[in-house]
């Protein structure tokens, strides 16, 4: 489910990340906040395999939301429902 990103050593201090496809990419923090989730209960959807994510190095998780909101809605999970429209 982990896709890996290479670094971008290009990517200057406090500039957002993209995705691939363009999509600006979320800290756990920033996707939990959208979510209206506590960090460890969006951390448990990503640990579970219910949302995707990316991992960039050991520790460092981002997340594209589409995919994120995509994922919770297929998996029916109660989180969908905390998801503004």
């Amino acid at each position: 489910m982990d896709k890996e990103l290479p670094q971008n050593p290009g990517n200057i201090e406090g500039e957002k990340m993209k995705s691939p496809t363009g999509e600006e990419l979320l800290t756990l923090e920033e996707l939990a906040e959208r979510l209206r989730l506590h960090p460890d209960t969006a951390r448990g959807l990503y640990r579970r395999g219910i949302i995707p994510g990316l991992k960039l190095g050991h520790r460092t998780l981002r997340f594209e939301y589409s995919k994120v909101i995509e994922a919770l809605r297929q998996a029916h999970d109660p989180a969908a429902e905390n998801i503004p429209h």
